[in-house]
């Protein structure tokens, strides 16, 4: 299996988590949102921080739904892209291995 794919799947699974969260918080004061932090790894990408975002009032929640529902959508296609990816990946290992028996 394609290791930096899984990787990836794994990252925009953490990364939707962290937005369904903040999703889940956007009425509760004072609720400091959270920012998933990726990096590239060699091979792959990761999560490697969550960073904190403090609300600008102590009533209001830090949470701002345009911009969670922009993380989830790009979330969502970056996992079907890697999802593609390791089914192309197992569709041609398949064929190379009916070609060799």
């Amino acid at each position: 299996m394609n290791i930096p794919s899984v990787s990836a799947l794994q990252a925009s699974s953490l990364r939707l988590d962290i937005s369904a969260h903040n999703v889940a918080n956007v009425n509760t004061p004072g609720f400091a949102k959270s920012n998933p932090v990726q990096t590239s790894q060699n091979p792959g990408t990761e999560i490697s921080a969550i960073q904190k975002t403090e609300a600008p009032v102590p009533e209001l929640s830090a949470t701002d739904l345009a911009k969670e529902a922009e993380q989830q959508i790009i979330s969502e296609k970056d996992f079907a892209a890697n999802a593609a990816v390791i089914k192309t990946q197992d569709k041609m290992l398949g064929e190379v291995v009916n070609l060799v028996v």
